[in-house]
C-alpha cells in the first residue's frame, strides 16, 4: 500500500488540500503458455465444427459409408482423427531382425501389430469413440480396430513409407480399419489385426468397401459410385473422386500429433557401457527443438547364475508452438 502527498500552492486562507491514494490489492499473473493454449482452442473449436458440418454432409450423400473426422481421448477432450498420426519407431528387436530386408521386416512389424489383442467394440456410433495413442495401445497390450490400424500406419511412417488409415467395411468382420500404402506402381491393403497384405486387385482381399482415408494433415471422404477395392481410384487428390475436409489453406497447418516418441528395448546386461550404447543408437536423443523432454525407466529382471535381463523405456516428447 502506497501513499503520495502532493503539495498544492494554495495560500494559507485555502482549506483544499490534494492527496493521492494507492492501493496495491494484489496481482494475477496470467502463464503465456495459458494464453496460447486459450488461442489454440479458439482455432480448435473452429475446426471441430468444420469437421461436423463435414461429416453430417457426407452420410446425407453416402449414409452407409463411415465417415471419422473427430474422437475422444484418454482425457475426454475431442480431437481431429489426424492428430494420431506420427512416425513411431518400432521396437528395436524388431529392426535387428532383418537389417537388410525391408520387405520382411514390415511383414514382421505386420505380424507382431497384430499379435496385439482386440478390445470388443462397445459403441457403434461414428463420432462417439474414444482412442488411445500408439503409445498407450501398446503399454496396456490391447486395442481397438482403428487403433491397430494407427499403430501399424505409424510405424510404417518411420520406414518412409506413404501410408494412410483405411476405414471400411469388410465381409467377415464388418466395420474395419486398414492401412493403405502406395508404392511405386501399386497400392497394398494391409489388415492390422491379421497382419496379411492384399494387393489392390486381389479378389479375395476380404475389405469389402472403401470408405474414407486419413494421415496426419487430412481426411477424405470416398463419393466415388463403386467403394469396392478393385474399382476404387485412390489418388485422393482428385477431388471428382475424394471429398476433403480441411482445405490446401489448411495445409501446413495441421495440429500438433498427441503421440508421445517412444519405445522399449530389451538386452542382455554385459556392462553399464553397452546399455547406454544402445541408448544412443536409437538417435532419439538427436532432437531439433530445444524444448524436448525426456523419460527414462530402467528395470532389471534376474535370472539365475547372475543372468540379468534389462528392460530400457525411453520417450521423448515435444511440444510445437
Amino acid at each position: 500500500m502506497i501513499f503520495e502527498k502532493h503539495e498544492d500552492h494554495c495560500f494559507r486562507s485555502c482549506s483544499g488540500h490534494s492527496y493521492v491514494r494507492k492501493n496495491w490489492l494484489g496481482s494475477i499473473v496470467f502463464p503465456f503458455s495459458a494464453l496460447l493454449q486459450q488461442s489454440e482452442f479458439s482455432d480448435q473449436v473452429d475446426v471441430l465444427e468444420r469437421a461436423h458440418i463435414f461429416a453430417k454432409n457426407c452420410k446425407a450423400v453416402f449414409p452407409n459409408r463411415r465417415i471419422t473426422t473427430t474422437v475422444f481421448n484418454h482425457d475426454g477432450l475431442q480431437i481431429l482423427v489426424t492428430r494420431y498420426i506420427k512416425a513411431l519407431n518400432p521396437p528395436q528387436q524388431l529392426l535387428d531382425i532383418f537389417l537388410r530386408d525391408s520387405n520382411a521386416t514390415l511383414d514382421l512389424i505386420a505380424h507382431f501389430v497384430s499379435l496385439i489383442p482386440l478390445m470388443p467394440e462397445l459403441d457403434e456410433n461414428d463420432g462417439f469413440d474414444i482412442w488411445m495413442t500408439s503409445e498407450r495401445c501398446i503399454s496396456l497390450a490391447l486395442g481397438n480396430r482403428e487403433e491397430h490400424a494407427i499403430l501399424l500406419c505409424n510405424f510404417f511412417l518411420y520406414f518412409g513409407k506413404k501410408a494412410l488409415v483405411l476405414l471400411g467395411t469388410s465381409i467377415l468382420e464388418g466395420r474395419v480399419a486398414y492401412v493403405l500404402t502406395h508404392e511405386t506402381d501399386e497400392y497394398l491393403l494391409w489388415n492390422p489385426l491379421t497382419g496379411q497384405c492384399h494387393k489392390q486387385i486381389d479378389p479375395f482381399c476380404p475389405l469389402q468397401s472403401v470408405d474414407c482415408l486419413f494421415d496426419d494433415g487430412n481426411v477424405w471422404f470416398n463419393i466415388q459410385q463403386n467403394s469396392t477395392p478393385m474399382a476404387v481410384y485412390f489418388d485422393y487428390s482428385k477431388e471428382s473422386f475424394w471429398k476433403q475436409l480441411l482445405p490446401k489453406s489448411f495445409q501446413g497447418t495441421q495440429a500438433q500429433s498427441i503421440q508421445i516418441e517412444g519405445f522399449p528395448i530389451q538386452m542382455p546386461y554385459t556392462n553399464v557401457q553397452s546399455v547406454i550404447d544402445a541408448m544412443y543408437q536409437t538417435g532419439i536423443h538427436s532432437s531439433e527443438f530445444p524444448q524436448t523432454e525426456f523419460a527414462l525407466a530402467v528395470y532389471i529382471h534376474p535370472y539365475p547364475n547372475n543372468i540379468l535381463s534389462v528392460w530400457v523405456y525411453l520417450a521423448s516428447l515435444t511440444r510445437q508452438q
